[in-house]
């Protein structure tokens, strides 16, 4: 049996327009799935320390899957969702076929370092690039997917292409034209609407 495990970002939990709308496409061509929000979201907080009660939430999430018999597990996260799905024990968990980070918030560093992003503008964390090359040779890259703004101040093509010339093994990356870390356009020559069709469609493509 197969599902897809969505996981919100930093700021909006799962029932954000944006998860809603990942959500209800994959529902309407018959793809199950199943959200949650971390602690983090329902108790009004912070994030853990190096997120290491939201990577207990979302092992326990998938281990309680494996023991329904779900032995096809995709991991779809926005932005601090993606990135707590690196880690090598989810990643080479042989139940997860696939892991999608929608917008990878690469200049915050690993794990992601949100004080940077009250800093204006948003500066990188010194030696982002470094961590997530350890990062990455720890995890099957094999099951990794990025889709990306390609005008996202966290992680644009020019940053991540740099970084993936580094990487023995390359997750598999999907540009969006005239897009923000949020997939809003930066002009007009399309809709937030346009954006998240594409979103959709790759997602749709990918798994």
């Amino acid at each position: 049996m197969e599902i897809n495990i969505l996981i919100h970002g930093n700021s909006d939990g799962f029932n954000s327009d944006f998860m809603q709308y990942i959500n209800n496409e994959l529902k309407a061509i018959g793809k199950e799935c199943y959200g949650f929000d971390f602690d983090y979201i329902t108790n009004g907080t912070e994030p853990s320390v190096g997120y290491e009660d939201e990577l207990s939430k979302l092992r326990g999430i998938i281990e309680g899957f494996e023991r329904k018999g779900y032995d096809k597990i995709n991991l779809i996260g926005k932005s601090l969702g993606g990135t707590i799905c690196l880690n090598r024990e989810i990643s080479n968990d042989p139940a997860v076929q696939k892991i999608v980070i929608i917008g990878f918030p690469f200049i915050l560093g690993f794990p992601v370092d949100l004080a940077l992003l009250k800093v204006k503008p948003v500066v990188a964390k010194p030696g982002a690039e470094d961590m997530y090359i350890k990062v990455f040779n720890t995890l099957d890259a094999n099951k990794i997917k990025i889709i990306q703004g390609r005008d996202d101040l966290l992680g644009s093509n020019v940053v991540l292409s740099k970084l993936f010339r580094r990487l023995n093994t390359k997750p598999e990356i999907f540009y969006i034209k005239n897009a923000s870390h949020g997939f809003k356009p930066i002009n007009d020559t399309s809709t937030f609407e346009d954006n998240m069709e594409k979103i959709t469609e790759l997602l749709k493509v990918i798994l």
